[in-house]
């Protein structure tokens, strides 16, 4: 633990300036916006995620949707099939295995 630590402050003094492209308010809409970056631009990302965010508010949310209607939503992204089928699994299992909630390790 403690030599993960110095290495972060190593990198927070080598990369002073360095942030994350995606836009997110909370940990389950980074992971979401995170499955939605692969194999795309973080700007095609933060243009899906408003009306996605809007819709889909919590991993139950995730869990049960459509998934004609979320693979609609996300299809601007790419790979759209293949993400539908992460974000229902990354929904299902944070409500099986953690309550709903990112787990913060």
């Amino acid at each position: 633990v403690r030599r993960a630590r110095r290495m972060n402050r190593t990198l927070a003094q080598a990369f002073p300036h360095v942030y994350c492209e995606l836009d997110f308010t909370n940990p389950l809409e980074l992971a979401v916006a995170t499955i939605l970056s692969a194999q795309c631009t973080d700007v095609r990302v933060n243009l899906t995620t408003p009306a996605l965010f809007t819709k889909y508010r919590t991993a139950r949310d995730y869990a049960t949707a459509d998934r004609t209607e979320l693979e609609e939503l996300i299809r601007p992204t790419g790979f759209y099939r293949n993400k539908t089928t992460s974000l229902i699994g990354l929904g299902q299992a944070l409500e099986e295995r953690f309550d709903g909630a990112v787990p913060n390790t």
